[in-house]
């Protein structure tokens, strides 16, 4: 398994954050694509240019994308026109992707309206997947849906239903550790059943800075994904703390020697 950090766990801009990640020995960073995803060199020809030298020169990879864009600009919005817009934001990182050579884009599954019908969000997220599935797959790209929790998709058995329900390459899982627990759920069996739909994993730990002081089982789910065949990256989503640099050393070492 290669293991990755998210870009805001590094806390430095793109142009530093690879070279930092390297130098700790990282395989891959996590780009976050937010609200100013306009603003960021992934939106432009130029920029994707230039981001594309700053990867090369790092020695490591663009380990995915997360499109947390999406708690701004929901799928699961009752609006229309939002929707719509969010379909292009992804259909745009979908492409953006490949020529970048990344394969997977987190898409954490956001609700709608406060006290909305679960099942109306449900079906407004299954939608708009399946409208930019085709392109994904075509791609080699897969929207990997993202157990946060607020409503929809909060559980093993709902981010099934709803990949199961699009049916297509182009659509996965990505699966939190840290989130499950946090929902009372049990990571271990959840990774089991998910089985071969997790396409990445954020790893972070509950109740404590660094991995290994909280109350997450991450050696248990670590097996748990062996069994399963799981052999893609493990990305951290921990917290930078007051020294960001020693905080990502000190996870590394920790997560190293588990796998």
């Amino acid at each position: 398994m290669k293991i990755g950090i998210r870009d805001g766990c590094i806390r430095e801009p793109w142009e530093t954050a690879f070279a930092t990640a390297a130098r700790i020995g990282y395989d891959g960073l996590e780009l976050e694509i937010g609200a100013n995803h306009e603003e960021t060199l992934l939106w432009s020809d130029e920029g994707r240019l230039k981001l594309a030298e700053i990867v090369k020169a790092s020695g490591i990879e663009i380990a995915s994308f997360c499109a947390g864009v999406c708690w701004a600009i929901s799928p699961a919005s009752p609006d229309p026109a939002v929707r719509e817009r969010i379909g292009r934001i992804l259909t745009s990182a979908c492409t953006y992707a490949a020529q970048l050579g990344v394969q997977w884009i987190l898409v954490p599954v956001t609700p709608g309206e406060e006290n909305e019908d679960h099942g109306v969000a449900t079906a407004r997220w299954i939608e708009g997947m399946a409208a930019v599935a085709p392109l994904a797959a075509d791609l080699g790209v897969v929207l990997c849906l993202e157990n946060v929790g607020r409503g929809v998709g909060k559980s093993a058995g709902e981010l099934a239903y709803m990949v199961d329900s699009i049916a297509s390459p182009g659509v996965g899982v990505y699966y939190d550790m840290g989130n499950a627990v946090a929902f009372g759920n049990d990571p271990v069996q959840e990774i089991r059943d998910l089985g071969n739909r997790i396409g990445e994993v954020h790893v972070k730990d509950r109740n404590g800075d660094l991995l290994g002081e909280g109350v997450v089982p991450i050696a248990d789910c670590l097996a748990a994904l062996r069994e399963i065949g799981y052999d893609g990256y493990l990305v951290l989503e921990t917290p930078p703390t007051d020294d960001p640099v020693a905080a990502a050393t000190a996870n590394l070492n920790y997560l190293r020697a588990l796998v």
